[in-house]
């Protein structure tokens, strides 16, 4: 009769490359493998692909894989010192760490989900919660609407993912809180695992170099405990030791911790649409401009080495003469052509694109940045609840300073591309009646 507790082999799957970590999420049918090329293959329990990451460069290895406790994140350590946050929808980043050396460790924990004893406290705890901080940014603040397609190519990363909630951080009821291992001795905590909330540096002597094996968390917060491998320089023998750190700070204030960081989470949310919104702006004319510039650079190199006049003057002495120099003429006849005339009454629509990203989407991320950062600085200000975690008045009151200019720059650079664009659409009309009146002439 078999034994009731032994283990017996219900399956077995191969693998193209081999397999050097792999873990199960905590909540769905979903493992993660990491092979030794540097990817993470996410599998189903049936070892249906779901994706493939590629590493984040060349040579570059992963040092450790871990779940965030809701199974909806995951979290990879590379031998660069990266930790890259992916969403397991699509595997697209949503953030992205960067320590000092490699990363040897990684653990994420929450504070209550492993424990279900905790559930009568975690309901007092969040209506303490409640009455701490509310976030009503939802109902002062629009949604960001996702950037439009047309706009220009929008990667896999940007696309509408980049939208109201790319930190993975709405449903996050309770802190939990990401520990990053590094092989110089150093160790990081951070909240939801995009707010950096402490530090811890292990160091043994000059003459010993410590590396960090593992690194936890208790679930209650309290203890941090870390097992490190001393090595003498001079020689190969080690010593491995566990020391564990009082993290009291972090368990009588995750209440605090959590509020801030979620706020910290919405402003970083802001910032990444930021960036998707200024890389469209640029996207949505730089095609259009490539091929004119490298015309209009042919011909004004062509005017220097004749030693004429440039071309400024030319098109000038067209506008006011209504008669082309040979170079012009040629210039718009055969290297422009009535195809590259029309493609630069294009550059209208391109700031017509440009017009709708600033009202759309700058405006959005203008004020989402003004709320937030007045929230924070409401928190700066309760300094029994605050204060203690190292949050400055000044400091947050410079970055509302800052996000008031950008918001004076995006007006003022809307009242460019208004002036642009008219001098763009009288210059496309009339450049398009000369083109055309130089065809007849010449016929």
């Amino acid at each position: 009769m078999a034994d009731p507790c032994s283990f017996r082999q219900t399956d077995e799957k191969h693998a193209s490359v081999k397999v050097e970590k792999m873990l199960w999420s905590p909540t769905m049918d979903l493992i993660a493998v990491s092979n030794k090329t540097g990817e993470v293959v996410l599998h189903r329990l049936s070892w249906q692909k779901v994706w493939t990451l590629a590493p984040p460069g060349e040579d570059i290895k992963i040092t450790a894989l871990i779940w965030r406790p809701d199974g909806k994140v995951l979290a990879i350590g590379y031998s660069s010192g990266q930790t890259i946050l992916c969403n397991v929808e699509n595997s697209t980043s949503i953030h992205t760490l960067q320590v000092k050396g490699h990363v040897t460790c990684l653990h994420w924990v929450d504070k209550y989900r492993q424990d279900k004893d905790h559930q009568k406290e975690k309901t007092e705890d969040k209506d303490e919660k409640t009455e701490l901080y509310r976030d009503l940014s939802d109902t002062f603040l629009p949604k960001l609407s996702p950037i439009s397609k047309s706009y220009g190519a929008i990667s896999k990363e940007q696309s509408d993912d980049v939208v109201d909630d790319s930190k993975k951080l709405k449903d996050q009821t309770d802190l939990n809180i990401l520990v990053v291992g590094s092989d110089i001795g150093e160790v990081e905590l951070y909240a939801f695992g995009i707010f950096p909330i402490g530090s811890l540096l292990v160091t043994a002597n000059i003459a010993k170099e410590v590396k960090i094996i593992s690194a936890c968390l208790s679930e209650d917060f309290h203890l941090l405990t870390v097992v490190l491998q001393e090595r003498s320089k001079d020689d190969e023998c080690s010593i491995f030791k566990m020391q564990t750190f009082k993290s009291t700070i972090i368990a009588s204030r995750h209440q605090e911790l959590r509020a801030l960081a979620l706020k910290c989470g919405q402003i970083a949310t802001q910032l990444s649409y930021l960036d998707a919104t200024i890389k469209q702006m640029c996207e949505s004319w730089e095609d259009v401009l490539v091929e004119l510039d490298a015309k209009l650079a042919k011909f004004a190199e062509e005017k220097m080495k004749l030693g004429s006049t440039s071309v400024s003057t030319d098109l000038l002495d067209l506008l006011m003469f209504g008669t082309p120099s040979s170079e012009l003429e040629t210039f718009l006849l055969l290297e422009l052509g009535e195809k590259g005339v029309k493609k630069l009454t294009t550059i209208e629509t391109s700031y017509m694109n440009i017009q709708k990203l600033i009202l759309q989407h700058l405006h959005s991320v203008g004020h989402g940045l003004i709320y937030h950062l007045n929230d924070i600085r409401g928190m700066s200000q309760w300094f029994d609840k605050f204060g203690v975690l190292g949050l400055s008045t000044g400091d947050v009151e410079q970055a509302i300073n800052m996000s008031g200019s950008f918001m004076m720059k995006t007006l003022e650079l809307q009242q460019v591309i208004d002036k642009n664009l008219k001098t763009f659409k009288a210059f496309g009309r009339w450049l398009t009646i000369s083109d055309h009146a130089g065809c007849e002439f010449r016929s």
